[in-house]
Order: C-alpha cells, then structure tokens, then sequence
C-alpha cells in the first residue's frame, strides 16, 4: 500500500470530532430494517490510516451497562416492525479493541430474549473465528443470523491500491465457508465509484465483483455507491478535483446489467437516503443527479428495496429508463462507450 496515502489519510483523520461520551448509540430505520451502532473506539482500518472513503465515527468504548441500556434505549425508538436487526460498532461489532467479550456477551443475552427473528452482525472478515460463531450459534440457535462484511471489490488489486484496504480473497472465501458451515448466512459490500478508476472501469467492476460474490455462494451482496464523507482522504481528492462523486445513473446501470437471475440478492444502501452526525458545516456529498429525476430516482431505490422478486425489479429498472425526462443516464451511456 502507498504509505505516502495512508500518512496522509491519517492526518487528516485527526481533525476527526470524537463523538460524545453521552451519545451511546445511533440508529436507522428502513423498510423493517432496524439498525444500531454502538459507540466506539474506530474502526481498526480507520485508526490503521486504511480506507480512504471511510467514516462511520470516532469515540470511546462503552461499558457493558452502557451498552445493556443503549440496547433498551433504541428498541424503545423503533417506529415500524423490526424484521431484521442489524447491529454494528464504527468499524467491527466482532472486534474486541471496539465491543469487548463482556460487552458482546452481554448483548447475545439481550438478543436471546427479543422476537426479532433475524439478526446481522456487521464485521470485518478477519474478526469472524470458530470460536465467536459457536458461541453465537449457541447462545441464538432460534435465530436467522448473518454476517455483513466489507469486501468493497473482488479485485484486490484495486482494492490495495485504490482504497487502502487489504484484504486477501481466498482468505475472504474460506471465511464465507466457514460462516455456512456453521448454518448462518453472508452479506457483502460492495462499492461503486471507486475512485482512480474511469467511469466504465467503475462499472465494470462492479458487475465484476458481483459475480464473484454469486460464483462464490454470498447470499446477498449490497451496493454502496460511494459517499465522499468529511475527515476522509476521499475528500480532499474531491476537493482537489482529483475525485468526481458518481452520478446516480451508474448505479442504475450497474442494476441493469446484472443478470435477471441475481437480482433478488441484491441490495441497496448509502444511495443519498442517510447522512452521519457531523457539525452544521459538514456533510457528505451524494450521488449526483438532476433536479428533474432526483425525486424519481428516490421513489425507485424504494421500491427496489421493498420486494425482491427479480421480474419486479425488472420492470422497475426498465420502467425508470423509459421514462426518464432528463438527459443524466445518457450522460453516463457516454462515458461509458
């Protein structure tokens, strides 16, 4: 990895406000999802100067009575049905330098006595270990689990030089392994917009990691079309204008291209629908579109989400290219020749 980049990343992440003490936790809700972070410490890869378009938060590690009335406290919050719980730290919920053993254990206990049929812990691969998955089968063998995992690109090495991320495939592949030998499921983020990359390499290797992730039995593989976030090294590219935000018409490609067949495993998420706390003055920048097909764009990734049968989703992709009232998707169409 370039160490002139991850210097640079790091500095620029000291500038990073802490959350406060008091903030315990934050949450988000969509379409029966329900999650909560837990505050903490950071990301190792954060701390470690990796990750250039990272930032979910920067703080201390709550205590296990902390996180006991966290728990309580944002269950109390939720207004719709919970049908999935996704839970998460600011980098790793598996990671005990973020949740200790105490802490974890603790939250397995309050797991065990909810409803809530099915759970996703969000980690890195290389915090998942026989020992941790046979204390979870344990403790929730009621429950549906997952795991959500950043893989971000299939091509590593893309993901090494573009993003200051290791992460080791065939590594990644008998961790997939492992987690479904023990009966539970994978979920695998994946970006679009990666930085350095042309618009059409974008888009190609999107689909070319998404057919990685089928080839290789994930169960459901989301999108994160990139956010660029303050405090990042993402962001001073931007600002440098070395770095262009995507349109959202590129992920919409990247939807129309994929096989018929796998989109029912396929998932949105960060797409300009949620923003992390920053001061008043500070905001992640979007995908971009018009003012003419925004609202459109908006109501399709909702509707997207909310049913996944295949042939739906189709007509839905087809239906938003049919109709489209601006010139923003043939903009991309031409970059993309």
């Amino acid at each position: 990895m370039n160490s002139d980049l991850i210097f640079r990343n790091k500095k620029i992440r000291q500038n990073r406000p802490i959350i406060p003490n008091d903030k315990l936790y934050s949450i988000f809700e969509n379409n029966g999802v329900f999650q909560i972070c837990f505050r903490s410490r950071g990301c190792s890869n954060y701390l470690a100067g990796s990750c250039i378009m990272c930032d979910y938060g920067l703080g201390t590690n709550i205590t296990k009575e902390e996180l006991e009335l966290a728990f309580d406290k944002a269950l109390s919050e939720s207004k719709q049905e919970i049908k999935i719980l996704l839970l998460n730290a600011y980098g790793s919920i598996l990671d005990t330098n973020e949740i200790s053993e105490e802490c974890f254990t603790a939250l397995l206990e309050k797991l065990k006595k909810t409803n809530i049929n099915r759970i996703i812990f969000e980690t890195h691969y290389n915090t998942i270990t026989e020992e941790k998955l046979k204390l979870i089968k344990e403790e929730l063998n009621d429950k549906i689990i997952c795991f959500e995992l950043g893989f971000e690109t299939s091509n590593e090495e893309i993901r090494t030089n573009n993003l200051l991320k290791k992460i080791n495939n065939n590594k990644f592949k008998e961790i997939i392994n492992l987690i479904h030998s023990y009966g539970m499921g994978v979920i695998v983020n994946l970006l679009v917009g990666i930085p350095f990359l042309t618009t059409k390499e974008q888009l190609e290797d999107a689909l070319n990691s998404i057919e990685w992730c089928i080839n290789n039995d994930v169960d459901e593989i989301d999108l994160f079309p990139i956010n660029v976030k303050p405090y990042t090294l993402l962001k001073e590219l931007y600002n440098s204008k070395e770095y262009d935000v995507i349109s959202h018409w590129l992920l919409v490609e990247v939807l129309n291209r994929i096989p018929l067949k796998d989109l029912s495993k396929i998932y949105l998420a960060w797409y300009g629908n949620r923003e992390l706390e920053y001061s008043a003055d500070e905001h992640s920048i979007f995908p971009k579109s018009c003012e003419l097909c925004k609202d459109n764009l908006m109501e399709f990734y909702s509707q997207f989400l909310s049913n996944d049968d295949i042939y739906y989703r189709k007509s839905l992709i087809d239906n938003l290219i049919k109709n489209i009232e601006c010139d923003c998707y043939k903009k991309v169409l031409t970059k993309l020749k």
